[in-house]
């Protein structure tokens, strides 16, 4: 048997780094949440507030301590910068079912492997700690890079909201995605 104090940390990849939001990343949080390319992927446009962002400070704390959900800050690895948050939510523990997310929130840092990296330790503690079976995912049909990196992980569709997200004029629906425990190959 493998000696479990010999096994990597769910919250360190290769180049991020997951830890608990804290109150001081308010400033850092707020530098570019509310900039437009990061906040379309995420389907809403509707700057936030950094009191409304305060506030969901607040609710991962409280969330963590009843184990109703888990949100992280992400850290670049080697310069220790603010990249975004992530996190895992609405669990059903009969099932074994949760879903995650996630925003790098600088658009500059979008493309370099950072996602990837954190849908990994995700995954990796979705399946390996908390014991989940599947994890799911919602994302809207036109964000391409996204997809691209969830069916490259092992994600595979599993239905459609038709219509039902509307940005700039147009209805585009929204993909649900989803990955078993077997499927997950760390």
């Amino acid at each position: 048997m493998e000696d479990v104090l010999s096994k990597k940390s769910p919250f360190i990849g290769e180049k991020i780094r997951l830890r608990a939001v804290e109150k001081s990343d308010l400033d850092d949080i707020m530098k570019y949440w509310n900039v437009y390319e990061s906040r379309v992927g995420l389907g809403t446009i509707i700057p936030m507030s950094s009191m409304m962002e305060e506030d969901f400070i607040k609710h991962t704390h409280e969330s963590a301590k009843s184990q109703k959900a888990y949100y992280f800050a992400i850290e670049n690895k080697e310069t220790n910068e603010f990249l975004g948050t992530c996190g895992m939510e609405d669990f059903d523990w009969t099932a074994r079912s949760g879903v995650l997310g996630l925003s790098i929130h600088n658009p500059e840092n979008h493309n370099k492997g950072f996602g990837s990296d954190v849908m990994k330790c995700l995954l990796n503690f979705g399946f390996n700690f908390l014991n989940l079976n599947r994890i799911e995912l919602c994302v809207i049909e036109y964000n391409k890079r996204a997809i691209h990196i969830y069916e490259k992980l092992g994600f595979k569709e599993v239905g459609r909201k038709r219509e039902a997200h509307f940005l700039q004029g147009t209805y585009n629906d929204i993909i649900v995605m989803d990955i078993l425990k077997r499927e997950f190959d760390l």
